[in-house]
């Protein structure tokens, strides 16, 4: 039998100690990744809510431009308050494109362009289509921004 010398313990031991540090280690890297995965998971969630959000903020204001201004013969259309009313229903517009702006190109924010490029002529704000696409742009932006964990809502 061989004598088992000191050092020959402190280095088994320190072997030892280095692969539990190791096996920590990668454990924990794993559940760092994990963690990052579903954070960026949930960022990338609240962005399609914050666009969503505001672009339903900006169809709501074109729904109610449409109600006070149903066609552009309507009492009111071309006055101070009208114009007023217009501004406010571009500076929403404004608003969800400027958000929309930093989006990668992809068919919601398309239609979302696609939905709100048109009101250089005023008489646009008045179309009934344009509302239509507008519900459809919001529609699309609420299926991104859906809730994919239902469990963060018990």
């Amino acid at each position: 039998m061989y004598p088992i010398s000191v050092d020959s313990v402190v280095a088994v031991a320190s072997f030892l100690a280095g692969v539990a540090a190791v096996w920590i280690a990668k454990s924990s890297l794993a559940q760092a990744e994990q963690v990052a995965a579903r954070d960026r998971e949930d960022w990338k969630q609240r962005k399609w809510f914050d666009l969503y959000f505001k672009a339903d903020e900006a169809y709501d204001a074109l729904d109610r431009f449409q109600v006070l201004y149903p066609t552009t013969s309507a009492p009111g259309w071309d006055t101070m308050e009208w114009e007023r009313e217009f501004h406010e229903l571009m500076r929403a517009m404004r608003t969800v494109n400027r958000i929309a702006d930093v989006f990668p190109k992809n068919t919601q924010v398309n239609a979302l362009f696609d939905a709100t490029g048109a009101f250089q002529n005023p008489g646009e704000a008045v179309s009934k289509a344009r509302l239509q696409k507008m519900f459809d742009a919001v529609e699309g932006l609420r299926q991104k921004a859906l809730v994919k964990d239902i469990s963060v809502l018990e």
